[in-house]
């Protein structure tokens, strides 16, 4: 398959303390400039991020012109401290949020678990939740039946397959959403650091898991 995902010169430029600029100078200026062809106006004054220094400005760079190529079968880590920009790219990658600047390319179906929660609904039961989530990745019902009973037996979460998910606890939860994704297959899965809730043997067994997946795929 060669290149599955590329990251051209992406960069996320954030206001410090608001949702949107709340400004109507400020988008009218972006309107202008974009109806100009020209880039944002207040993307120059942005500064890189360093969370331990005080600023007056208000917008800063999460991220800055990243550039990166992913092959078929490749597994990636992602590695910086707090407030390094991580997670906002995670974010950019799963299409939660879109770049500032720049362009992502990705070839290939994408399964995303950003933080406990991502993909399913509270209300629903486990089992539910395991359809659910097979549909959002584009897997049909017999698909879905085929493996379930294997999606089951990972998460180790049998005894409360039938109980909404609200009342699972935070480890519960992000086993059956893993095993969800796992079995169903993505071409491209994005983990953020919800596996930290997870306790040892399930840690163990994500990384095995994760190696037969590489083996098997590499042997296509």
């Amino acid at each position: 398959m060669g290149v599955v995902i590329k990251s051209e010169n992406i960069s996320k430029l954030y206001r410090l303390g608001m949702l949107s600029s709340r400004s109507i100078a400020q988008d009218f200026n972006r309107f202008i400039a974009k109806i100009r062809g020209k880039e944002d106006p207040y993307l120059k004054v942005g500064e890189i991020n360093y969370r331990d220094r005080k600023s007056k400005e208000q917008f800063v760079w999460a991220l800055k012109d990243i550039n990166f190529e992913i092959n078929a079968g490749e597994i990636i880590g992602i590695i910086g401290n707090n407030g390094a920009g991580k997670s906002t790219l995670l974010k950019i990658l799963s299409r939660v949020t879109t770049p500032t600047t720049g362009n992502i390319k990705i070839k290939g179906r994408v399964a995303s678990l950003l933080e406990v929660g991502t993909g399913f609904h509270q209300d629903l039961s486990g089992k539910e939740n395991i359809f659910l989530n097979g549909s959002i990745l584009g897997m049909t019902k017999n698909e879905i039946r085929s493996k379930y009973d294997e999606i089951v037996e990972f998460s180790g979460v049998e005894k409360f397959i039938d109980t909404p998910v609200k009342r699972y606890s935070s480890g519960m939860y992000v086993r059956l959403a893993f095993a969800v994704a796992a079995y169903l297959e993505p071409e491209i899965l994005i983990v953020d650091e919800v596996l930290a809730v997870g306790d040892a043997e399930f840690q163990k067994n994500v990384l095995v898991k994760c190696m037969m997946y590489r083996q098997r795929k590499a042997g296509r």
